[in-house]
């Protein structure tokens, strides 16, 4: 537990919720107006040397079924931070081009993300939601009852850290994990790599009302990232 509260009080004496603040107004702009994928790039790529994917398909607007929906709040900052932690890969949305890679097929994120599985040797993918304050859960893992993890023990190690850092109220499988257009089905299903889908609260998403909350997360999803690959 002592290694919790030290990467907790590192947190707490860096100056990681503006960063957070500032990567979501600059990168993950929230706007309707939408850009043409093939004139202007609607993805913020960045390939690091760790070798787990974290993504984040809804950081900014997007359309499902030819209806703008809202983003998910600060999963974009978040892959931004873990990357920047971590040294591990990471993809997010930063552009509405008019679908959504966790429903569309065919799906240009989905491609993004083959292309840098195949060109980082990944191991593992961490795709990351947000799900509303009023759900009665910290955060929920959804795995199609076990399907994209290909009997590895992803979860458990995902799931004891969340733990540890306080995040207990853990539920499985919540959301409709089980599409086959899923960004962590698609992975596992056509690259073979395991994947886990992730919702988080949004209570703990909001760096600038709950530092502490937004600490305890992110140091929960940057020793995952790192004990992945151990």
């Amino acid at each position: 537990m002592d290694k919790v509260e030290d990467i907790i009080e590192e947190f707490s004496r860096s100056r990681i919720n503006d960063e957070a603040v500032n990567a979501e107004k600059v990168h993950f702009y929230k706007t309707d107006k939408k850009v043409n994928p093939k004139q202007e790039e609607p993805f913020r790529v960045t390939i690091g040397k760790l070798p787990v994917l974290v993504s984040a398909p809804h950081a900014v607007r997007h359309c499902t079924q030819k209806k703008i929906k809202m983003s998910d709040q600060f999963t974009g900052s978040i892959v931004y931070l873990l990357n920047q932690l971590t040294g591990c890969h990471a993809i997010a949305a930063t552009k509405l081009y008019g679908g959504d890679p966790n429903f569309d097929n065919p799906c240009i994120y989905k491609e993004r993300i083959a292309e840098i599985c195949n060109r980082g040797n990944v191991k593992f993918v961490l795709d990351i939601h947000g799900a509303a304050r009023e759900r009665e859960f910290d955060v929920d893992f959804g795995t199609n009852r076990r399907e994209t993890l290909l009997k590895t023990n992803m979860l458990e190690l995902v799931e004891r850290n969340f733990q540890d850092f306080g995040l207990s109220r853990i539920t499985h499988d919540h959301f409709a994990s089980s599409g086959p257009n899923t960004i962590a089905n698609f992975v596992a299903r056509e690259l073979g790599i395991p994947a886990l889908q992730i919702e988080i609260n949004k209570q703990y998403r909001v760096p600038a009302q709950n530092p502490h909350g937004f600490h305890r997360l992110l140091g929960a999803l940057m020793a995952s990232v790192r004990e992945l690959v151990q």
